[in-house]
């Protein structure tokens, strides 16, 4: 079964929305594990940039993703941040075996100061936290 990536209307427009379906697609495509943690996902997830008043839901359906333009419904997860901070969130670096974050890398000691000082909110995170490492899984870099 191949994946299915489909934008709701309107959000064809979004830079945020273009930008996650490309990224999501392309790891998607070209990592065999990235491909299983998709099928896996079945949850929304949204993604608001404040400082570009951009926001994007993310519907996650077993092999099959929606990208809306916007929040729609009540998201399991939220991920808030300025947009660059977004981008630093998916290109975080994961370990080899278990492909679980490297904490021993940089990027990392970043975004806990970005979720420290509030710059990067993520709501849901305690009550899915499978749900935030397969999110990063399918967004990182294959």
């Amino acid at each position: 079964m191949e994946p299915h990536i489909a934008f709701a209307p309107g959000a064809e427009d979004n830079p945020l929305a273009i930008w996650a379906s490309d990224r999501i697609e392309s790891t998607v495509l070209r990592a065999e594990a990235a491909r299983r943690d998709f099928f896996a996902l079945r949850a929304a997830v949204a993604l608001v940039a404040p400082d570009k008043r951009l926001q994007v839901t993310l519907r996650f359906d077993h092999g099959y993703l929606t990208v809306h333009d916007g929040v729609i419904g009540v998201p399991d997860m939220t991920l808030c941040a300025d947009e660059a901070a977004l981008h630093g969130v998916a290109a975080l670096p994961l370990t080899r075996l278990g492909r679980i974050p490297d904490l021993r890398r940089n990027a990392w000691r970043s975004l806990s100061l970005e979720l420290l000082s509030g710059d990067l909110r993520i709501y849901g995170l305690f009550a899915h936290p499978r749900l935030l490492l397969r999110l990063l899984r399918v967004l990182g870099e294959a």
